[in-house]
């Protein structure tokens, strides 16, 4: 009980922190939310893991003074890959429950025409998350720089991705280890290709993705993605095929996102190094076979289902709920 009184303390106190930001007419709060999931985890049948897990998420975005931004995600978790905290692990008695809020990025972003800015612990990700990209609850101390040549966005980041346990950025050493360029370009309307070279430590990796649209009726498609990563010092290789669609809205268009399925087969292997455990919370060699399911409760999408299926040589199955609480 005294845990949870702190929690709801600390909370107070980070949004108290943050509206007493808003001191002149010029400053405004453009975006507040707080995420709250809930989630079953099985992991191989509850021979390994069989709990009740939780996480709170709280992105905000502060309009500063001509479209100079302050944006930030607060996040329970107690690494990089992961947000989630146990609530009750029915294999173990008696232990010790955590749910611990921590600042996990905190940046500024300056926007023009076509080009951006971001400075700071800015998050891993620009857009889309894909199963070779870093993951999207993680974050990179340092910069990023984006801007469009015709059809195309080239992008460059450089920074620190360090203390990979240390989820609070006012902990974490700054260690100048990462380096990243990345085009991506648009063909049509319908399909994009992206290429990146990234550098962690001492390892230089190749990613290279392609993303299509493909509509066989007017009032609905899938999309297929073809992702490869390539470890240039050892040859090791990791790829992905990805498979999503909205499941309900072949048969009609009023269950548009009540139903939206995404199927992943992924290959890892044994040599492809620290940059690979970054991509995910449930990361495995060899070969996987992902179900993944999730759909809207009500029309707003406030209030949302999930369920994922892992198929490997370590099932695992977890089903959740999502309600998102906006500003």
């Amino acid at each position: 009980m005294r845990g949870i009184k702190k929690n709801i303390f600390l909370l107070n106190v980070f949004i108290s922190t943050i509206l007493s930001t808003l001191i002149t007419p010029a400053q405004s709060l453009e975006n507040f939310k707080m995420i709250w999931e809930a989630r079953y985890d099985n992991i191989s049948l509850g021979d390994k893991q069989n709990r009740i897990q939780a996480s709170l998420r709280i992105p905000f975005e502060i309009n500063l003074f001509d479209d100079y931004y302050l944006i930030g995600l607060t996040s329970t978790g107690s690494n990089f890959t992961s947000r989630w905290e146990n609530v009750k692990d029915f294999r173990v008695s008696g232990e010790n429950r955590r749910f611990n809020l921590n600042l996990r990025q905190l940046y500024l972003q300056k926007e023009w025409e076509n080009s951006r800015l971001q400075f700071g612990s800015i998050p891993t990700v620009k857009g889309n998350v894909s199963s070779t990209g870093l993951g999207s609850n993680g974050w990179i101390d340092g910069g990023r720089f984006q801007f469009n040549i015709s059809s195309a966005i080239v992008e460059f980041v450089a920074g620190s991705l360090t203390d990979l346990n240390t989820p609070n950025f006012l902990d974490r050493n700054f260690i100048l280890n990462y380096f990243e360029t990345e085009i991506s370009k648009k063909f049509g309307e319908n399909t994009l290709a992206e290429l990146s070279y990234e550098r962690l430590g001492k390892d230089d990796y190749l990613r290279g993705e392609y993303r299509v649209d493909i509509y066989p009726v007017d009032k609905n498609y899938f999309q297929l993605t073809l992702e490869s990563f390539f470890h240039l010092n050892n040859s090791s290789t990791s790829y992905g095929i990805t498979f999503e669609s909205d499941l309900l809205k072949w048969f009609d268009d009023k269950l548009e996102e009540y139903a939206e399925l995404k199927v992943y087969f992924n290959h890892n292997d044994e040599k492809i190094g620290t940059r690979g455990f970054l991509t995910d919370d449930f990361y495995r060699f060899g070969n996987t076979l992902t179900l993944e399911l999730t759909g809207k409760i009500i029309d707003n999408k406030k209030i949302r289902w999930f369920s994922e299926n892992y198929i490997s040589k370590e099932p695992r199955f977890l089903i959740g709920l999502r309600i998102d609480l906006e500003k």
